[in-house]
């Protein structure tokens, strides 16, 4: 997959998350008796955190870091500090609770766009193999 498009799609399955996570927060608050209402701006802030917080995938494609658990450590904290930043910015929280929910949506996207992504990757070496299986058998 192409660093491009690997970008593209981690955009689009962080925007979707963030959407889902902030969904569901909003959701649950319903049932307790508290609203949320979001500023003019919050849907731009989503989507600009996804294209943000894309970019540091491309940590996993540097050569000069071996061990891939590392890179993965240095991702996961890069993007943690990401989004406290963008919180703080956005005013996504303003009080200890609000942080401590949009880490908890933070951590819930960071797993499902790892999921997807190896989905994905899982999807394309199987077509891979079979167009390959299949110029074989033609052989």
């Amino acid at each position: 997959m192409s660093k491009l498009k690997l970008l593209f799609l981690q955009t689009s399955f962080i925007s979707l998350g963030i959407f889902f996570g902030v969904g569901l927060t909003n959701l649950i608050m319903h049932f307790c008796g508290k609203t949320y209402i979001v500023e003019w701006y919050f849907l731009l802030s989503v989507i600009l955190a996804g294209v943000l917080c894309s970019l540091p995938s491309l940590i996993l494609y540097a050569e000069k870091i071996k061990p891939f658990f590392i890179k993965i450590i240095i991702h996961f904290c890069t993007l943690f500090a990401a989004v406290s930043l963008l919180g703080w910015l956005f005013n996504w929280y303003t009080e200890l609770m609000g942080y401590a929910i949009v880490m908890l949506i933070f951590i819930f996207v960071y797993i499902f766009v790892w999921l997807v992504t190896k989905w994905i990757y899982i999807k394309e070496d199987k077509e891979i193999n079979n167009a390959l299986n299949s110029i074989r058998d033609d052989e």
